[in-house]
């Protein structure tokens, strides 16, 4: 019956492992609307990431040198420097000379099961504006 639920476990875990993602809104989403008092609007850019930890030691995390990957542990990605090189390369890929607008967000949740405060969920949440 334990190993019923330990391999049960292992699928869920599996199911939700983290996941690192950039979505772009591209100038023709934009309406005409400038983002930006100079230059010229390329895009505007989020970029998520997301995964489980022991403690403070990753478990499954998003990859952010292979974006909608999952790095097992090892790759500890779930942080504001990490989500800002994924969004500024996808900026940079894009042809933008800067961005502008940087705005993050991070945060986590404590996972009660098997027992309180050993296992989390952090993501972070990174958007700007791609301005050439």
């Amino acid at each position: 019956m334990k190993k019923s639920i330990y391999l049960a476990a292992a699928a869920v875990a599996a199911l939700f492992a983290g996941c690192a993602s950039v979505q772009v809104a591209d100038d023709s989403a934009l309406n005409d609307q400038k983002i930006a008092t100079e230059g010229k609007s390329i895009a505007h850019i989020n970029g998520q990431n997301w995964g489980f930890y022991f403690l403070s030691y990753p478990i499954a995390a998003g990859s952010v040198n292979s974006v909608g990957m999952t790095s097992w542990f090892g790759e500890d990605s779930v942080n504001v420097p990490s989500v800002v090189k994924m969004v500024t390369a996808k900026a940079k890929e894009m042809g933008a000379s800067r961005v502008v607008d940087l705005s993050s967000q991070r945060g986590g949740t404590m996972i009660p099961i098997p027992f309180p405060f050993l296992f989390y969920m952090n993501d972070v949440n990174v958007s700007g504006n791609a301005i050439k």
